[in-house]
């Protein structure tokens, strides 16, 4: 039989190859970082940068089922920036288009359906007293992979418009590609006072 620590490195390593691996395309508009597969655009009055390799929270294995995209926004010029959340798209070379999941959403299918917002009362009462019932201690467990799931709305991009001078920045979710997908790009719209803007992101996936 395989020793314990053996066991628990093996499967640390087998967490760690998860998920899709994304490769930053060159783009002429925007400027390429490698290292952190990032690309960065610019704007009269906005820069955006768009990190694919960037989700070092817990849990982990978030990436072995979706894609978290790190969103950066600086707004250097004189009026509100806004991001649409809801119209952010992430389209691959088949045409298909997918549009990001709310935090909660991921939450409660990483949880395998479970309503996070229903343990929160529950938990406190049920597992309080010196000798709590099986009931609780199965919202208590309930409550800690929950625990373990916060960094996911806590890191999410703000849906609040970006004041002048300042910046905001956060995580958007998608479920992963199809396998037959080989490219996916990310497309935002942003409303500045300049106007409306599409800005498209392109990444290649490693298979």
């Amino acid at each position: 039989m395989m020793a314990r620590p053996a066991l628990l490195i093996l499967l640390l390593l087998l967490e760690g190859c998860g998920g899709i691996r994304l490769r930053a395309l060159p783009d002429p508009a925007g400027q390429l970082d490698p290292e952190h597969q990032a690309i960065s655009k610019r704007l009269a009055e906005v820069e955006v940068t768009i990190q694919a390799k960037a989700w070092q929270y817990r849990p982990r294995r978030l990436t072995d089922r979706f894609l978290p995209f790190l969103i950066r926004i600086v707004n250097h010029g004189r009026g509100d920036v806004t991001l649409h959340l809801a119209d952010v798209g992430l389209i691959d070379d088949q045409g298909r288009t997918r549009r990001p999941l709310r935090p909660e959403e991921v939450v409660s299918l990483l949880l395998g359906g479970s309503d996070p917002s229903a343990l929160v009362p529950s938990v406190g009462i049920e597992a309080s007293g010196p000798e709590p019932t099986i009931f609780g201690l199965e919202l208590g467990l309930e409550w800690g992979r929950y625990r373990e799931l916060r960094d996911i709305q806590r890191l999410a991009f703000p849906p609040e418009p970006i004041p002048s001078g300042s910046r905001a920045e956060g995580f958007v979710y998608f479920p992963n590609p199809p396998p037959d997908a080989s490219r996916l790009t990310l497309r935002l719209i942003l409303d500045a006072p300049s106007g409306q803007h599409q800005l498209p992101f392109v990444y290649a996936i490693d298979h």
